[in-house]
Parts: structure tokens; sequence; C-alpha cells
């Protein structure tokens, strides 16, 4: 945690670390986490929503009008909008593996670009931002996610929640 580079080998589990890269689930993921719980509210009166009579305002013959069948109909004024906006559901299932998938397809594709860094603890000493941000300023150019298998500490949990591009996550 002190910004240092050291030469210590790490053995990687090739399952997660040796993987192709998988542009198609990683995309579909990626779709998937956008419309996540995503829900279009919003809503036209239609044909039957509208309140109004349903008989004829002229007759069908006989006035000099033009044929008429509802006064609720779209083209009359007051009537109820043709093909407006419903309500609708943008998420669609995604299966729990192929997330894990594409999470290992990702980090697999980190390393190859050599972008993916080790820490050998996660312990601070105090739960402040400010000193997080010193130690991880030398590689915030992209977004950092933080996976553990432990437990994470309390001081580093409390210190990360305020990092814009910091993200920990329990593996």
């Amino acid at each position: 945690m002190t910004g240092e580079f050291t030469d210590e080998v790490i053995n990687l589990d090739p399952e997660v670390f040796n993987l192709p890269l998988r542009r198609d689930i990683i995309h579909n993921v990626s779709v998937y986490w956008q419309k996540y719980g995503k829900i279009l509210y919003n809503r036209a009166k239609g044909f039957g929503d509208v309140r109004g009579t349903g008989r004829k305002p002229t007759p069908q013959k006989g006035q000099g009008a033009a044929r008429q069948g509802n006064r609720r109909a779209p083209q009359r004024a007051g009537g109820g909008v043709a093909h407006g906006p419903v309500p609708r559901d943008l998420t669609f299932p995604m299966n729990n593996k192929v997330r894990l998938l594409a999470l290992k397809t990702m980090l697999s594709a980190k390393l190859y670009e050599d972008k993916l860094i080790f820490i050998d603890s996660e312990q601070i000493e105090l739960p402040k931002t400010q000193l997080l941000d010193e130690i991880i300023s030398p590689f915030k150019k992209d977004k950092l996610c933080f996976l553990t298998s432990q437990d994470i500490d309390e001081n580093f949990k409390r210190a990360s929640s305020n990092i814009n591009l910091l993200h920990v996550k329990h593996a």
C-alpha cells in the first residue's frame, strides 16, 4: 500500500486470468447493467382511456358531414392518442454464470493489457479518503476496481467510499 512496485511473483488462477476475450459477452452484460431496473413510465391516454361517449357524433348519411365513428377517436379534439407511449420494463434476464464469465474475461483482458495492479494488503491506519487517494493517485488514469476474497478492512472501506473512480467489491 505504499505505492512502490515489487518483483514478487504472484500465481494467478488460470480459470480466471487466462480466458480469451469474448466481446459478445462483455457487450451483453454491459447492456444488461445499463438497462437493469430501467422502466419507462411515460403513458398517454389511448382510445379506451379517454372519457366520452361511444355514440356517433353525426349520422352516417344525410347530414352532409364526414363519416365519424366515435368522439374518442384520435383525430378528434379531446380524443385518445394513437400509438402513444406506454410503460415498459427494459430489463431482460441474464444468467449469473454469464455475468461471472464477463467479469473473468474483463480481468483477463486487463491482465493482457498490463493494466491490472495487485496490492499486498488493504490495511490503512486511518479511515481517511485523502490517505487512500494519495496511495492510488499514480494508478487513477482509468476506473479502478478493487476485488478481495476476504473481509474488507473497515478503514479501507470507509476511505474508499468517497473516491469517484474506485469501486471495492467482495469477490
